[in-house]
C-alpha cells in the first residue's frame, strides 16, 4: 500500500493592526453541519480495495491533521487510489479540530454511501475524497452557504459596502500572507451599536493567486445566496467566506484586523 502525505504547520494568525480582546465561546458545536456534495459517477462495492483504502485514508487525515490544521493524503494505487484532504477553520484550536474531522469521516460515508467522490462541509472542518487528483486544483463549482440568523440588514445598501469592504481587505491578506496559511479575520464597525465580522480562508494546496479569485468569486455570491443575512457563510471545494454582526471566530487564535469605519 504506497502513502503519499503533505502537511503545512498550522497558525497561530498575527496581524500588525489593533487586535480584539473578546474570544468567542467554546460551547459552538464542533459538528455544525453545512452541506454535502455527492458525485452521481462512480461508486465502490462494500469491502473492495477502494474502501479499505479509503477507510485507511480517513484514518490518517484523523490521526494526524489536528496537530497542523491541513493535510492531504493519497493512499493506494492505480484505480483504486484515493485523494483526501482535510482542513479546519484557521482559529480552531485542537481539540475541535480533531472532534470535527472524526466527525466528518464518519458522516461523508453516511450522507454518500458508496461515492467513490465526495465533500463535507462543517462550520469549522471541511473534508473531500476522490478517486481522482484534485490537489492544488481550483475548485469554485461545489458550493453550498448558511445564511446564519434570520434577521435582516436594516440598511442593506449600507451594509453591502461595509461588508464588501471588510472582505476585500480579508481577501488581500489570506492570498498574500508569506506563512501560507491562506486565512484572515477582522472586522469594521457597521453603525453607532453593531460591528461586522468577516472570516475568509482558502484549502492551503492552492495557489495564493487561486486563492484571491476563489474568494473574489465566493464573495460576489453573497448577494443572492445571502439575501441580506446579518450572518452568513458560503463555501466552495478551495475556500470559505463568512460574516456576522456576532462575534463567531476565536480571537484567542486568531486576532484578526480591526479596520476604520471609512
Amino acid at each position: 500500500m504506497v502513502y503519499s502525505v503533505t502537511g503545512l504547520i498550522r497558525w497561530k494568525i498575527g496581524f500588525p493592526l489593533l487586535l480584539l480582546s473578546l474570544h468567542v465561546d467554546h460551547g459552538i458545536s464542533t459538528d455544525d453541519y453545512i452541506r454535502s456534495r455527492c458525485s452521481p459517477t462512480g461508486n465502490y462495492m462494500a469491502g473492495s480495495m477502494f474502501e479499505v483504502n479509503m477507510r485507511t485514508l480517513f484514518s490518517t487525515l484523523t490521526k494526524d491533521v489536528p496537530l497542523i490544521g491541513f493535510y492531504n493524503v493519497t493512499v493506494g494505487q492505480g484505480s483504486e487510489r484515493v485523494y483526501g484532504l482535510v482542513q479546519c477553520r484557521g482559529d480552531v484550536d485542537q481539540q475541535d479540530c480533531e472532534a470535527c474531522i472524526n466527525n466528518s469521516t464518519v458522516q461523508v460515508v453516511k450522507y454518500c454511501p458508496n461515492t467513490m467522490d465526495a465533500i463535507i462541509w462543517y462550520k469549522k472542518c471541511q473534508l473531500p475524497y476522490s478517486n481522482t487528483d484534485f490537489f492544488g486544483r481550483l475548485n469554485i463549482e461545489d458550493y453550498g452557504s448558511w445564511p446564519w440568523v434570520d434577521d435582516k440588514a436594516e440598511d442593506p445598501k449600507s451594509f453591502t459596502k461595509k461588508l464588501g469592504h471588510l472582505l476585500k481587505n480579508l481577501t488581500s491578506v489570506a492570498s498574500t500572507e508569506p506563512s501560507g496559511l491562506m486565512f484572515a479575520t477582522g472586522n469594521i464597525p457597521y453603525n453607532d451599536l453593531q460591528t461586522l465580522y468577516g472570516l475568509v480562508q482558502c484549502t492551503r494546496d492552492i495557489s495564493l493567486s487561486d486563492c484571491s479569485q476563489c474568494l473574489d468569486s465566493t464573495i460576489s455570491r453573497i448577494p443572492l445566496t445571502c439575501n441580506n443575512s446579518n450572518g452568513c457563510e458560503i463555501v466552495t471545494g478551495s475556500c470559505r467566506v463568512a460574516y456576522d454582526t456576532q462575534l463567531f471566530y476565536d480571537t484567542r487564535t486568531a486576532p484578526g484586523t480591526s479596520l476604520p469605519s471609512n
